[in-house]
């Protein structure tokens, strides 16, 4: 399975329910991954332009977008991304088989 990051903003809906509320967050993240058959890894509060991020394994993007597109159905996440890792030694080998030049340097 991939693994994936996605992190998000709150609405203005979601920064009230955040504070006000007593809901557990994470527990909610690991509810829907695992309700689309991914698994859930880890969930985190942040500081700075994003509010939050979770990680995840999924089987493919496909079910990472329909996680995201859930969440965001929801109305409390205002802004995100969602990043795919990936493994360096994998992108080297193909590298490796690409053939490439750029065009010639003007003087």
């Amino acid at each position: 399975m991939a693994k994936y990051i996605y992190v998000g903003k709150y609405s203005n809906e979601g920064a009230a329910g955040l504070i006000g509320g007593t809901d557990n967050r994470a527990a909610a993240i690991k509810t829907v991954c695992e309700s689309a058959g991914a698994k859930f890894l880890s969930f985190e509060i942040t500081r700075g332009q994003y509010d939050f991020c979770f990680n995840f394994e999924a089987k493919s993007f496909d079910v990472a977008g329909a996680i995201l597109l859930k969440v965001r159905a929801t109305g409390s996440v205002a802004d995100g991304f969602l990043l795919e890792t990936l493994n360096i030694n994998s992108i080297r080998k193909a590298a490796k088989k690409v053939s490439y030049k750029g065009p010639a340097a003007k003087s």
